[in-house]
């Protein structure tokens, strides 16, 4: 929908921008204007200001800035038109009625939102007023919830009648056009009556980011299924693009810059109530893009709250991937079996569960400890479904250095190289998902190693990329002899200004040994011009040359210390020696 320039600043006129920033930041006066902390980025000392005078508004910290529309959109996360609609409201300024496409479709959603409003007064009072609304009461608050959490989320009851709701909002002049579009009433497919969608349910209204009632969630008190159903699509409500309870946790979330992800409605309401007011439910644990950018408005950080059957479930964690994909951190609270965080919480505490939180593990940590319990590492085919398991969680990271520990840490833990699993990551990516990993071959040769010979078929294939090697490595930090020898040839012929070029350096070399080596090497070998999987084997290399340091040190270490207590007398010499190693030994950690 377009505005007027004359609309927009009648708007802008009646909404001074210092009552309005006011309202959701502290100001204090400051010479012609106010100061107040910045609510766009974490800041101790206050570098917001906002100018009655010119009404605007500017961050001297983080830049942001402009008028009175644009914090709205910024700090509510809305679109200009939504941002113009919050502020005609709160100015008393009413939008013109005109018939173009976007007004008429913003007035059909404002009509169902109104119904929806309606109806949850409606089931509200089926909670309140009747003898099996008491009943769901009582259940409710056996369940733990109390009243706080009944009133703040609207729960109502759905009599068990075929058609109470439909006749109670036909008197009051819908159709059942309205009731079928809002997804309320269905029409039976035998006898052509229209039912109501949700009966003898306890309901559980879902709101949109606005606090808008666009759906609701209805929970049955047997053990008929389905257990749970929720409002079917409609104009208004789509369940892959809403998160329940984002309304109210939006604060808390960007507060904390975390948001507790569980699963339904109960977890919610008594997670709050316990004091984690960051937590919100996607409904299903199948997570959608639109959700993931939901989230990504207030936080980067999410930390996942399932209960243990679906936090031990492999497919559902798959759908996580879609988290780390987008660039957020994503932690799993590990719950004990059997329980949800609403039973958790109940029966241990807000301590136990804040310790929880403290302890929880990255979802490739949590990924890998689920995967090495399922299977037996030390075999084969153990090792295998492990690395199958664990790719699609490699191929998302976005962190090139968080990767590159995660295949350290892998390789140590499986006993594998590290170049195995970049090889396997990279098939992976292109697809080859039922390729036989790289690492099922009669001999394993060391990491390093490979990473070295690798490096070498890299240099001679790109001189580019030798010098950019040989920025980050000396010849030193090869461990093969060979394998120096080849490097201090390349080394010779740049400083040269010469053409690298294979058949120069086994020249260079007349070593039959090494021409065999720089053969096998440029026909055997996957030799990569990739920069990061280059930067990897780099990384390889210098890791391998820190253990080896550490290594060296430890046993220098308890040389001495065996040495000192055979003595009769300690050298003073010897106790320094032991110091000095024991204090490099910690700055390596």
């Amino acid at each position: 929908m377009r505005f007027s320039s004359d609309l927009l600043e009648e708007i802008r006129n009646s909404c001074d921008i210092v009552n309005i920033i006011s309202e959701y930041v502290h100001l204090k006066p400051a010479g012609k204007g106010f100061r107040g902390l910045c609510p766009f980025h974490e800041e101790k000392t206050p570098s917001f200001m906002v100018s009655p005078e010119k009404q605007l508004f500017h961050c001297f910290g983080c830049g942001e800035g402009g008028n009175v529309y644009n914090f709205i959109m910024k700090y509510e996360k809305v679109s200009f038109f939504e941002a113009v609609e919050m502020l005609a409201k709160k100015s008393g300024v009413s939008l013109p009625a005109n018939e173009e496409k976007e007004n008429i479709l913003y007035r059909k959603k404002e009509r169902l939102s109104k119904l929806n409003n309606l109806v949850a007064n409606y089931y509200r009072e089926g909670l309140f007023r009747t003898p099996q609304g008491e009943k769901i009461l009582n259940y409710l608050k056996k369940r733990g919830i109390n009243d706080s959490t009944i009133e703040k989320y609207k729960l109502g009851y759905a009599s068990a009648g075929w058609d109470v709701l439909a006749d109670f909002l036909k008197k009051k002049g819908y159709s059942y056009e309205d009731l079928i579009k809002v997804g309320l009433i269905k029409k039976s497919k035998t006898e052509g009556k229209f039912l109501d969608y949700f009966r003898d349910r306890i309901i559980f209204p879902i709101f949109d980011l606005q606090g808008r009632t666009i759906g609701f969630g209805g929970r049955v008190l047997d053990d008929s299924l389905p257990k749970y159903i929720n409002s079917p699509e409609t104009l208004i409500y789509n369940k892959g693009s809403n998160l329940y309870s984002l309304n109210f946790a939006k604060e808390d979330i960007r507060k904390n810059n975390s948001a507790i992800m569980v699963e339904g409605y109960t977890d919610v309401l008594i997670t709050q109530q316990y004091g984690f007011n960051n937590v919100v439910a996607s409904l299903g644990t199948a997570l959608t893009i639109k959700q993931i950018d939901l989230i990504k408005r207030f936080t980067d950080t999410v930390l996942i709250a399932y209960d243990a059957d679906s936090a031990g479930n492999m497919a559902t964690l798959r759908s996580l991937d879609l988290l780390v994909k987008s660039g957020l951190e994503v932690k799993v609270i590990v719950l004990p079996p059997s329980f949800d965080p609403a039973d958790f919480l109940i029966k241990a505490g807000k301590k136990s569960f804040q310790t929880l939180i403290e302890e929880s593990l990255s979802l490739i940590d949590y990924k890998l400890k689920l995967l090495y319990s399922n299977y037996n590492i030390k075999t084969i085919e153990g090792k295998v479904k492990v690395i199958k398991g664990i790719l699609p969680t490699l191929s998302v990271m976005g962190d090139e250095n968080e990767l590159r520990a995660q295949i350290v840490k892998i390789s140590e833990e499986l006993k594998l190289t590290e170049e195995a699993i970049r090889i396997d990551l990279v098939k992976y990516k292109k697809g080859l998902k039922g390729s036989i990993p790289s690492f099922i071959n009669p001999y394993s040769e060391p990491g390093n190693v490979k990473a070295e010979k690798i490096l070498i078929g890299c240099m001679l294939e790109d001189e580019e990329i030798a010098q950019n090697v040989l920025k980050k490595l000396k010849v030193e930090d090869f461990s093969v002899l060979l394998h120096r020898q080849i490097v201090a040839v390349i080394i010779k012929i740049l400083k040269d200004d010469k053409k690298i070029d294979s058949q120069k350096v086994i020249e260079y070399l007349d070593n039959d040994t090494a021409a065999k080596l720089i053969s096998k090497i440029l026909m055997e070998e996957i030799i990569t011009l990739d920069e990061k999987i280059i930067s990897g084997y780099i990384d390889t290399i210098n890791n391998f040359k820190l253990v080896q340091e550490r290594k060296n040190l430890e046993e220098k270490a308890k040389m001495l210390d065996e040495k000192i207590k055979k003595s009769e007398k300690i050298e003073e010499n010897d106790l320094k020696e032991l110091r000095k190693i024991s204090q490099q030994l910690k700055s390596q950690k």
